[in-house]
């Protein structure tokens, strides 16, 4: 591990900060749940959520990694594996929504079930025991997938055994389709069900496009951090950014597709049932807030990954991803809390305070994991020295 000691105080100085603000962040919740209930719960599954994306962004990413086999997921493969492996303590972190289920959710009040048909309809579907129960399930699959592999990553490590990569890679196809199944139902009970009287058939794939990208972000500035110190200082090349850079480009443009597919086929359809979604969020000052995401979620990194040399200089990628991270912190919000204030913008001290709380022991906690191992993956059969594609040359 000696690639890693000239990074064990920049590493260890930042998990003591994070754990700090964290700390700090959880006292404040305790506060804002005693003072105002309601709010604490609201402000809370936000806070949740947006680090939530993060975990499953590094899964779906690690496993599109292994799928594919490219060269810039072996630059980022133990970031994505570090995300990965969060989330059983985000599953610890979820206990706290379940209490709040009946602040959270309309259909988990009887009386409200009662008086509209809609939402009668749905009790099969949306109740507590099998809400409680996908939760449970989904958990337990993320769990034991980003367990398996790091565990086989860990092995490969230790014993150069080729076979490991196989088996990454013959398991990353099956996980995956299983990954996007349970994060379009996690979508749609954590998020959409928030609003149960409607639905799109597209809001899973949004939210995985954005769990995604958050990840690129966020794996694009950890690139940045770690560029500078070896073993990347030895390995990293333009070629990684760029790549990096276009699939950052890639997803942006993804991200923007989703949104105005399901504006434009909901809102062309003008049903009162349907559009009371987007009429909710683009009045009383929320149409602001729909502004700021058009342009500075889309036009601004989609103009700036235009240019061939943001995407190969790390410093000018790094910033657009900052910026793409503080969009998606812009984008949650916009599309959780109109569920709650439907009759005008409101930010309350909480909204800041839980992602800021929620952050500091993911990154905390990131860390930790991140520092446990080897910083690049050894001995892998499917890449060089470099980090470059065996089988392309």
């Amino acid at each position: 591990m000696s690639q890693y000691e000239s990074l064990r105080p920049h590493f260890d100085r930042l998990q003591s900060r994070a754990l700090a603000v964290g700390g700090v962040g959880a006292l404040l919740l305790i506060m804002g749940a005693i003072t105002s209930t309601q709010q604490f719960y609201q402000s809370y599954l936000y806070g949740f959520l947006f680090w939530m994306l993060f975990s499953l962004g590094c899964m779906g990413i690690l496993l599109l990694h292994h799928l594919v086999s490219g060269g810039w997921g072996h630059v980022i493969q133990r970031l994505a594996e570090s995300g990965a492996r969060t989330l059983p303590f985000m599953a610890v972190l979820f206990i706290p929504i379940l209490f709040g289920i009946h602040n959270l959710y309309p259909w988990s009040n009887h009386e409200i079930v009662e008086t509209s048909h809609i939402l009668h309809k749905k009790t099969g579907y949306l109740n507590m025991p099998f809400f409680v129960a996908r939760a449970a399930f989904f958990f337990l699959f993320w769990g034991a997938t980003a367990y398996l592999l790091s565990s086989w990553s860990r092995k490969q490590d230790d014993t150069a055994d080729p076979t490991f990569a196989r088996k990454m890679k013959r398991v990353a196809g099956p996980a995956l389709v299983v990954f996007v199944l349970t994060m379009t139902l996690a979508a749609v009970d954590w998020m959409m069900s928030l609003e149960p009287e409607w639905y799109s058939t597209i809001y899973g794939m949004h939210f995985i496009v954005g769990a995604c990208l958050s990840t690129l972000a966020l794996c694009i500035i950890g690139i940045r951090f770690l560029s500078d110190h070896k073993p990347f200082s030895d390995v990293l090349s333009t070629r990684h950014y760029h790549h990096l850079g276009n699939l950052l480009f890639a997803f942006t443009i993804l991200w923007a597709y989703m949104a105005f597919s399901q504006y434009l086929i909901i809102w062309s359809g003008n049903l009162p049932e349907d559009n009371f979604y987007y009429l909710r969020r683009f009045g009383m000052g929320w149409q602001g807030m729909s502004l700021i995401l058009i342009i500075g979620h889309f036009f601004i990194p989609f103009f700036l990954l235009l240019s061939r040399r943001a995407k190969r200089v790390i410093r000018n990628l790094s910033l657009i991803a900052g910026g793409i991270l503080i969009m998606r912190l812009v984008d949650l919000f916009w599309l959780v809390m109109p569920a709650f204030n439907n009759h005008q913008l409101q930010i309350h001290w909480l909204d800041i305070v839980a992602p800021l709380g929620i952050g500091g022991i993911w990154v905390a906690i990131f860390v930790w994991q991140l520092k446990g191992r080897s910083l690049l993956p050894l001995h892998d059969p499917r890449f060089n020295a470099k980090g470059e594609n065996v089988h392309t040359h």
